[in-house]
């Protein structure tokens, strides 16, 4: 590299972008903290459909028997009052 007045400033640039890639890899191996889930109670949860609304057609079911929001066993027939249908 030659040496002038740019070389200086260009060392300077590549440090400060090397350690913020080094900040955002490190950042990403530390997951940001479980939010705390649901009562069934508190969502109305019933394990039978409420029309077309049913778990298994909700953005937050995780096959086979779970909720992202809401704790507990969860019927792929269940439903809620969060329900929030898949769009296909």
């Amino acid at each position: 590299m030659p040496d002038g007045p740019n070389s200086r400033s260009m060392g300077i640039f590549r440090r400060s972008l090397l350690q913020g890639a080094a900040g955002i890899i490190a950042a990403g191996s530390h997951p940001a903290p479980a939010k705390p889930k649901i009562s069934k109670i508190a969502v109305n949860y019933q394990d039978h459909p409420d029309g077309n609304k049913r778990c298994d057609k909700c953005i937050q079911f995780q096959p086979p028997d779970a909720c992202k929001v809401v704790e507990g066993t969860i019927s792929p027939q269940g439903s809620c009052r969060i329900f929030i249908p898949i769009r296909a």
